[in-house]
């Protein structure tokens, strides 16, 4: 055959072709059709109510060319559809009917059933989320209070050292003082020899005071060095001792004790000053008086050893001490341990429970995807919601039940509400927190109306 007049490009037909316009108001299906026909194939998008071509400044994804035409389209030919498909399947419908029915009841149980052990295993998780946090806040804690108890120690070990330091100090200072009391009772012993050099007992018995002044001086040089060596003992010892307070860095009660010690040693100083004094005044009157300040020497003597005997003994306590404190770092160091190994197992815990959370999101949505693909099986297929905005508030959206004049319509309102418009009358179905419950109530108990058959 020829190719008839009108053969041509794609161009050229569609300038050919006139371009139906949008029409206004009510258009009949058979009309809307027709007019589809010619806009399209004039190259147009054709409005699926009217059939009339699109305006240019339509989107992309327009189907009509009003929202009058939008919402006669599914108040006319969306119900009719639905009817005519309603009629012509009306008998296999019957047949699934009995089938799908109790699946669907079994299929809605075994849903709710997931959904339930699902949302305890989800709550439990949660709660198994928040006491491991709560395990680990509370082990931050015991870590940070073992660190502050460990800066104290510290802190106290060197009040310790320094209350140490003042004892040498003070040991020192009467090592001096006994050297100068000895060189007074000498200073002493002299001036008497002087002043009864013309009797002969009394020169001898300045003598004799003399050669026992000379006596208590080589003892207490003799008990002074050896004070003193003892002392670089003790100095030697106490200063390992420091060096391992400083590594161990642990806690020294006791200083309190040592402080006391060191008061007391430096009374005793001084009253031993005070004897000396005295005893040189009455040197200066009489030669028998010399004798009494070597006795005083003595005693003084006497004395040092007892505090080289109080040194000594001051030495085992601050070994005491370094065994105890020792003892205190080992306990707070195994504290630290355990609570780094309990920070470590609260992590692995709060891992666990993400994960198992993760893993229950997970199921939730594969039984969301089994429950759409169940309703598809079954035949459920939910309409989609339009916009409702012009009719009925910004931001409302629902299906259009009927093409009746009262416009029976189900619309979900911003706030979540699902209220039913019926004959002019608005029917909240319960407020925004269970109205989609009772909304799926409503259409559940309505689906199984429709299938009951008489």
């Amino acid at each position: 055959m020829r190719p008839g007049p009108g053969a041509g490009t794609g161009h050229a037909a569609a300038a050919d072709v006139d371009i139906p316009a949008p029409l206004p108001g009510r258009v009949e299906e058979a009309v809307a059709a027709e007019r589809a026909a010619r806009t399209r194939a004039a190259g147009r998008r054709a409005c699926r109510y009217c059939g009339g071509a699109l305006p240019p400044g339509k989107r992309a994804d327009a189907l009509d060319c009003s929202a009058d035409h939008r919402t006669r389209y599914h108040r006319e030919r969306v119900p009719a559809e639905t009817a005519a498909a309603r009629d012509t399947g009306e008998v296999r419908l019957d047949q699934a009917g009995a089938v799908l029915g109790p699946l669907a009841d079994r299929i809605a149980a075994v849903a709710e059933a997931l959904r339930a052990d699902l949302a305890g295993a989800v709550a439990n998780a949660r709660a198994e989320a928040r006491a491991a946090r709560a395990d680990a806040d509370r082990t931050r804690r015991e870590k940070t209070e073992a660190d502050t108890r460990a800066e104290l120690a510290e802190r106290r070990a060197k009040v310790a050292g320094e209350a140490q330091q003042a004892a040498e100090q003070a040991a020192r200072r009467a090592r001096q003082e006994a050297i100068g009391k000895v060189a007074e009772a000498k200073e002493d012993a002299r001036d008497a020899w002087a002043q009864v050099g013309e009797h002969e007992r009394a020169r001898g018995a300045a003598e004799q005071a003399r050669h026992d002044a000379e006596q208590a001086r080589e003892a207490a040089e003799q008990a002074a060095t050896q004070a003193t060596a003892e002392r670089q003992a003790m100095t030697t010892a106490l200063e390992q001792a420091r060096r391992e307070l400083q590594r161990l860095r642990a806690l020294l009660e006791e200083q309190h004790g040592l402080a006391a010690a060191a008061e007391q040693r430096a009374q005793q100083a001084q009253t031993a000053r005070e004897v000396a004094e005295h005893a040189s005044g009455l040197a200066a009157t009489r030669a028998q008086t010399a004798e009494s300040r070597a006795e005083a020497a003595r005693a003084e003597a006497t004395q040092a050893r007892l505090d080289l005997v109080a040194a000594h003994g001051e030495t085992a306590a601050t070994a005491r001490l370094l065994t105890r404190a020792e003892q205190e770092l080992s306990q707070a160091r195994d504290e630290r341990d355990n609570q780094r190994e309990r920070a470590v197992i609260a992590e692995q815990q709060i891992r666990a429970a993400e994960a198992e959370h993760q893993r229950a999101t997970g199921q939730v949505r594969d039984l969301r995807a089994q429950l759409a693909t169940t309703q598809a099986a079954a035949g459920l297929v939910l309409p989609e919601l339009i916009d409702l905005s012009r009719e009925l508030g910004d931001g409302v959206r629902g299906v259009t039940l009927s093409e009746a004049a009262d416009a029976e319509v189900v619309a979900r309102h911003p706030d979540g509400s699902v209220v039913l418009y019926w004959q002019n009358t608005r029917i909240p179905l319960g407020d925004p927190e269970h109205a989609p419950a009772h909304g799926q109530a409503l259409a559940a108990a309505i689906l199984a109306a429709s299938a009951e058959r008489p």
